[in-house]
């Protein structure tokens, strides 16, 4: 028990760099079946509900964010160590990305896109103040968020353990870097 909490702290520590590879591999192999069978095109700070993804789209963004964060981190990493490896923040991108493959799930029987769907109708009406949000979706948006926070640390401090970074500039920058990529790849995937 107390190993699988050590894992779940930090992965990067506690297992070697085959082992993430090949984890990281097969999960994001996970991901973009999930995300095809749910209807979910992922972006790094959100996923969205969509009809009709094809399993090309959704290989297409999802190696769009991996090689995004991939080189962006790579690039940052070697700023501030020059021993920095590609290897090791590549592990970082794809064992951080797993969590978010459980909110793929949220989309079961089209769920997610149905709420989307009638908050886009209320809010287009001028009737977004009578949507009554239920408490199950107020439960899995708190679950969202906590699966993405858990994405962001895990980012964070993979990260931080491949580059050896201690100082404050170098979380800024890695924060920085990560919403502007966010945005930046948004833009390119909901223009494919």
């Amino acid at each position: 028990m107390n190993k699988l909490l050590q894992y779940i702290k930090n992965p990067f520590e506690t297992s070697n760099d085959k082992n993430l590879t090949i984890i990281g591999i097969i999960l994001f192999i996970i991901g973009i079946i999930l995300a095809y069978f749910f209807q979910i095109q992922l972006q790094i700070l959100r996923v969205n509900p969509l009809v009709k993804l094809t399993i090309t789209d959704i290989i297409i963004g999802h190696l769009i964010i991996m090689l995004a964060l991939t080189i962006v981190y790579f690039i940052l990493g070697k700023i501030i160590n020059r021993k920095t490896r590609l290897l090791d923040i590549l592990n970082t991108v794809l064992i951080s990305l797993a969590p978010l493959y459980l909110i793929f799930f949220e989309n079961i029987n089209g769920y997610m896109y149905e709420e989307i769907y009638q908050m886009e109708e209320a809010i287009k009406s001028g009737g977004m103040l009578n949507i009554k949000t239920s408490i199950f979706s107020v439960i899995i948006s708190v679950i969202s968020i906590s699966i993405t926070i858990y994405f962001i640390y895990l980012l964070f401090i993979g990260f931080k353990t491949a580059t050896n970074a201690k100082k404050i500039w170098h979380y800024v920058l890695f924060f920085a870097i990560l919403f502007i990529t966010d945005l930046l790849c948004s833009g390119l995937i909901n223009s494919i």
